[in-house]
């Protein structure tokens, strides 16, 4: 796996292995992953430190009523609705990926998914089964409950590729185009990456399916971003912490302290970023951040796979977990855009609208601040119910 987390002071060093990998282009890589089992926070300390599809929903204003303080432990109210199709497409088999789901559906009161509710489904890119991998399946796992959770009456289409090699992902990302074109669009979301090279402008036109909105999560720093969240005719999402107060009441919402994002090395403005002066004639990254840090937003979600002794209930940081709520969020809003670009000057055209975004001010990563209106930690900032999206 490529490295992802550098703790000063040896940011020296983390940027001579990112420059060496970024040489290596054997494959896409899943996000990084960074769990603890759900034991490990039992009956320590008043509020759980993690969060749930029900917390998320109320810090995001998706559900009423707001209960006061949004806390963990007593906010169960889940978000509803939704339609259509969101397409993941993930390397390798995740074989328990439904009685995952419905096990994580059961504990949140989501709909179950079965023969007769169809919000699931799980497609071989290449029509044979690929073989298992316990990273991959967990990644799939994160982000196929959270797509639900935020989309419950969605379908959700897990497109499995024949291993993470990258012709194989973007054939992968072929065949999810094809299902989403034939039932009208809807939202992909690409929960894997690689560092930034000079030929990926080339794979740009994988992500222009008319109908389809895409979207992404960048992990990178100092200077070295992840592909496909640079794409242009992506969404690069970013990360925040939820800070809580010791009884559990969310207190504010701010930069992650793990990543970071910047200006493409490739990849020119669009002509949403017309109106972002910082960003000069490169592609700004991210346009918007979800909760997901490790330790203040990391979110709680269900594995029967093992990857480095974690199974069963889990609590991480992963930016996957926006990738899913985003794509929940844009799927519910029900604005139907014929493409990331047109979702995304809708997302730019509301920045400073209190009631379309919160504007996150406070975090830093890595020397990048946090500050009012766009930045290249949380961008355009974090949703506001589903008002502009």
């Amino acid at each position: 796996m490529k490295l992802r987390i550098c703790v000063f002071p040896i940011l020296a060093l983390c940027a001579l292995a990112f420059a060496a990998q970024a040489q290596v282009r054997a494959g896409l890589t899943a996000h990084p992953h960074r769990g603890r089992p759900q034991v490990e926070a039992a009956n320590s300390r008043s509020s759980p430190p993690y969060e749930t599809p029900a917390s998320l929903a109320c810090v995001y204003q998706l559900t009423q009523p707001i209960v006061p303080g949004c806390p963990v432990l007593g906010t169960s109210a889940v978000p509803k609705g939704g339609s259509g199709l969101i397409a993941i497409v993930n390397a390798f088999d995740n074989p328990p990926a439904l009685a995952d789901l419905n096990m994580f559906s059961r504990r949140f009161g989501l709909p179950v998914c079965s023969s007769t509710n169809r919000c699931f489904n799980k497609v071989y890119a290449t029509g044979i089964r690929p073989p298992e991998d316990g990273l991959w399946a967990q990644s799939a796992s994160v982000v196929t409950e959270y797509a639900h959770a935020f989309a419950p009456q969605a379908q959700i289409v897990l497109v499995e590729a024949a291993s993470s090699a990258i012709e194989d992902m973007w054939f992968a990302v072929g065949t999810a185009n094809t299902i989403l074109a034939s039932h009208g669009g809807g939202q992909m979301i690409l929960p894997f990456s690689i560092l930034e090279e000079a030929d990926e402008t080339g794979f740009d036109q994988l992500f222009t399916t008319p109908g389809v909105v895409y979207i992404s999560g960048n992990e990178g720093s100092l200077g070295i971003f992840d592909y496909p969240a640079t794409s242009p005719n992506v969404i690069a999402l970013g990360g925040t912490g939820l800070v809580r107060d010791p009884n559990g009441n969310f207190l504010r919402e701010e930069a992650t302290h793990f990543w970071a994002g910047g200006k493409s090395l490739y990849e020119s403005r669009p002509s949403y970023q017309d109106g972002i002066a910082k960003v000069g004639g490169q592609r700004g990254i991210p346009d918007a951040a979800f909760a997901g840090d490790p330790i203040h937003g990391a979110i709680l979600y269900y594995t029967s796979v093992s990857f480095d002794g974690f199974v069963g209930w889990i609590y991480e940081g992963n930016v996957g977990v926006g990738e899913a709520g985003w794509a929940g969020i844009i799927n519910r809003a029900n604005s139907h855009a014929a493409s990331t670009h047109e979702e995304l000057s809708m997302f730019y055209g509301s920045i400073g609208d209190t009631t379309v975004f919160r504007d996150i001010t406070k975090g830093q990563a890595f020397e990048v601040f946090a500050g009012p209106g766009w930045d290249f930690l949380t961008g355009v900032g974090t949703g506001v119910g589903l008002k502009g999206k």
